[in-house]
């Protein structure tokens, strides 16, 4: 019996992801404004600091995981507003082991849309600021690692404010705390990688796996009872 259930619950999971993927191509408004967003901030945070500092390779990094971050809460947002349009989120989560699908399917297709919106994201970067990559695959391993360690603690923090007013400043109130070891840990890793400092690069990325897997631990253990 046990293993039925937990086919089951992958496939909710999967189909939850997979209305997700379906609801992105057929309204790709959505991946393009998270991209939009980001481009804009990356941009606008590079001017407030200036030119030159955002070149640094302690500074170009943490622009970029500031608006990455930011860029996720408005795409995993969206994405519940689409589950309230719909009258589709009380559906789910009245399944057995529909809060668990729920939140697994969101993490699924939120790392897929993330993983674009970091790639296209960090081309804009290192083409607006002319950065050079000492260890380029150093630095992919780097940025997918940190890109993973974001969904668990932004799809927990949304499916918590979903159904209040004041969700969109409650949000980063709630993941900026949480996520300050992630933040640290992907800066860290990716400016060692653009300084060519292999071992920093290594140690940050493996600290920043680490933290990835207590994230997703932490969201599957509180979100059965935290998604009402």
């Amino acid at each position: 019996m046990g293993p039925s259930v937990d086919l089951s619950g992958l496939r909710r999971a999967w189909l939850v992801a997979g209305r997700e993927a379906r609801a992105d191509t057929r309204h790709p408004d959505g991946i393009v404004a998270a991209i939009t967003f980001m481009a804009v901030l990356i941009l606008l945070e590079s001017i407030v600091v200036g030119p030159q500092i955002a070149r640094d390779t302690a500074v170009a990094p943490a622009l970029y995981w500031i608006a990455l971050l930011f860029a996720a809460i408005v795409t995993t947002t969206r994405s519940f507003d689409r589950e309230l349009e719909d009258d589709a989120l009380d559906g789910v989560i009245a399944l057995p082991g529909g809060r668990d699908a729920l939140y697994a399917g969101k993490l699924v297709a939120l790392g897929g849309t993330l993983g674009l919106v970091a790639l296209v994201g960090g081309l804009l970067e290192i083409v607006f600021l002319d950065l050079g990559i000492a260890l380029p695959g150093h630095l992919v391993v780097a940025t997918i690692v940190g890109v993973a360690a974001l969904p668990p603690i932004v799809v927990l923090d949304v499916a918590l404010t979903v159904r209040l007013r004041a969700r969109a400043a409650l949000v980063p109130v709630l993941a900026l705390p949480v996520l300050m070891p992630q933040l640290v840990a992907a800066t860290n890793a990716a400016g060692a990688a653009l300084a060519g400092d292999a071992m920093g690069a290594s140690a940050w990325s493996a600290l920043l796996f680490a933290i990835a897997l207590v994230y997703a631990v932490l969201g599957l253990t509180i979100v059965p009872t935290a998604i009402e």
